[in-house]
């Protein structure tokens, strides 16, 4: 086992949003970092997420007054036909297309989708400085204190570092040695995600008259949701998805299938395709989610998950010389759109505390955790509810779309 003395870098774990974030402000700010990623370099997350105004605009002021159309122009799912990543909010009957729920724009929040893959590029290349990211470095043990850490990984190498930063997502191993009593909550929820591409012809024809500039459409049914998202649109092409969710019915449910191996969770069961067309999907829906055309498109079983830990937990960690950022330590459910935000602004925050280092370590530490952790906890209880929000009984939307005026 070969080890590279590294003892004055930081040792981030998961080139993520989070990690990638806190990478870029440390070393844009002079502080020496190195990233570790379990996967290649070539790994693809082509789908896009929502980020609100909050959780972008302190990254963007972190990197030096950033303008936001910097980051839609290098991120957004549209940008290449000069789009800005706009979202309308609106939410439609799936069954009809009429309009159930529509904000007002003067009021409504600020919120930008980003295609995930893109928005990692963007980080990592916002500084005169490359990131020094080292793919294919899966952990495997960390040894130490907050006096000096070693992380030890499965291809042989070793790393020592004054500090570890776990970037490394819900199913975190840097959490799962530390702190082995924190396992993910799994959410009783059923969702199915789909990828496909079509011409852009056939996009403009059936979604954009609904779609207008918007890059989700948000579709929801009786207990049940349906959005078809923009991941990638070109002048030729458009890269889409769609996801399929409502809660379990039990055991027994035969869509509810948590845990299910990466191979299984690939499969498409037969109970979804029946049961997709037992809800009477409208158009632009119904001609997507039917049995023929999803034979066609990437499909996968999402098991939606949670993660919290007490600042207890975080105090013990942060003894051993490990410090939290993103999923990592408040994984939530996929619904409202926070979790990247979260992580975002946990990059931020952290990186400003660790610019004070001559403090000490474990005051830095804690310094971020006071400004953190109600924001992140509050956010993990709050996408729980969310997600019954979101696949309300359809008696419950057409009762907010009368008060909302739009019947």
């Amino acid at each position: 086992m070969s080890q590279e003395s590294t003892s004055e870098h930081i040792l981030i774990v998961g080139a993520g949003l989070s990690g990638l974030a806190v990478a870029r402000l440390l070393t844009n700010n002079g502080i020496p970092n190195i990233v570790f990623e379990a996967s290649k370099e070539d790994r693809s997350q082509g789908f896009s997420i929502s980020l609100r105004d909050w959780g972008y605009s302190a990254l963007l002021d972190a990197l030096g007054d950033i303008p936001l159309r910097s980051l839609t122009r290098g991120a957004a799912p549209d940008r290449q036909i000069g789009g800005s990543g706009y979202v309308d909010l609106i939410m439609r009957d799936n069954t009809t297309g009429e309009v159930l729920v529509a904000p007002d724009p003067k009021t409504q929040p600020s919120i930008v989708r980003a295609n995930r893959n893109a928005l990692r590029t963007w980080i990592a290349d916002c500084g005169d400085e490359a990131l020094d990211v080292r793919y294919g470095h899966k952990l495997e043990s960390i040894e130490g204190t907050a006096s000096g850490m070693t992380a030890v990984f499965e291809n042989g190498a070793c790393y020592r570092g004054s500090l570890v930063i776990a970037a490394d997502g819900v199913h975190s191993t840097v959490r799962s040695r530390i702190l082995p009593h924190i396992l993910p909550e799994v959410v009783p929820a059923v969702v199915y995600h789909g990828e496909f591409q079509v011409p852009r012809e056939e996009y403009d024809r059936l979604l954009r008259p609904l779609l207008g500039d918007s890059n989700i459409l948000a579709g929801v049914g009786d207990g049940f949701n349906t959005p078809i998202t923009v991941c990638n649109l070109t002048k030729s092409e458009a890269h889409l998805d769609w996801s399929y969710s409502r809660m379990a019915c039990g055991k027994d449910d035969p869509l509810y299938r948590p845990n299910l191996p990466a191979e299984e969770s690939k499969k498409i069961p037969q109970a979804l395709l029946e049961e997709l067309a037992s809800r009477n999907l409208a158009k632009p829906w119904s001609h997507y989610l039917n049995a023929e055309a999803i034979q066609k498109h990437s499909v996968f079983h999402w098991t939606s998950r949670c993660v919290s830990m007490t600042r207890e937990d975080a105090e013990k960690a942060a003894e051993r010389g490990v410090v939290f950022v993103g999923d990592s330590w408040h994984a939530m459910p996929i619904f409202g759109g926070e979790g990247g935000c979260h992580a975002l602004a946990d990059a931020v925050e952290l990186a400003a505390a660790l610019l004070h280092q001559d403090d000490g370590l474990d005051r830095v530490i804690s310094s971020y955790y006071n400004g953190a952790w109600k924001r992140c906890s509050d956010a993990v209880r709050r996408s729980k509810g969310r997600f019954f929000v979101l696949h309300r009984p359809m008696a419950e939307w057409r009762e907010l779309a009368e008060k909302k005026g739009l019947q």
